[in-house]
């Protein structure tokens, strides 16, 4: 009887289903699916991890520019002295270190005449500040970090009433 069973079980033969290794080939799918997400994340972290160094040089230019650029402005805004006068001066230069990189500004006078609401002729005093990375040498126009025109409105004394930053561009 047991033996009639088995008999007849096996004489059966299977029926193939159409469905059958679909189970398969979704596993492989699936696998090479997170393998290559997962290749795309640790390409995306190593290149992040190499690209940091680079930005963080750039970054640290840029703030030591900043800095020094803004301390110039300071220096050149306490020049006394008529609008007429500082106009007359062709500009100059000097060096500053912060964050243990050495800067240099240069600024050149950039003066005009306008005509003021009362109509009477106003000397504009506007100032052009450079910097670039100190190497000894005047900064050439590839290696300027921040260019910025500085207006400094000047009362009937010669002093400073108002300053104003008319254009400020970091280029690097």
């Amino acid at each position: 009887m047991i033996w009639s069973r088995l008999h007849r079980a096996r004489r059966r033969p299977r029926m193939p289903h159409e469905d059958s290794g679909a189970a398969l080939i979704l596993a492989i799918g699936f696998v090479v699916m997170i393998g290559a997400i997962s290749a795309g994340l640790a390409g995306l972290a190593s290149s992040s991890v190499t690209n940091r160094g680079t930005l963080e040089a750039v970054r640290n230019r840029q703030y030591s520019a900043d800095g020094v650029i803004e301390e110039t402005i300071t220096q050149v805004r306490a020049q006394a002295g008529s609008a007429l006068a500082a106009c007359q001066s062709a500009g100059g230069s000097r060096t500053g270190t912060l964050n243990n990189i050495a800067i240099r500004v240069e600024w050149q006078n950039a003066c005009g005449v306008v005509r003021g609401s009362d109509d009477a002729v106003v000397a504009q005093r506007n100032v052009i500040f450079t910097a670039c990375q100190d190497t000894g040498v005047p900064c050439a126009p590839n290696t300027v970090i921040i260019r910025a025109q500085v207006n400094f409105q000047q009362g009937t004394t010669g002093a400073v009433t108002a300053t104003f930053v008319q254009s400020w561009s970091v280029n690097q």
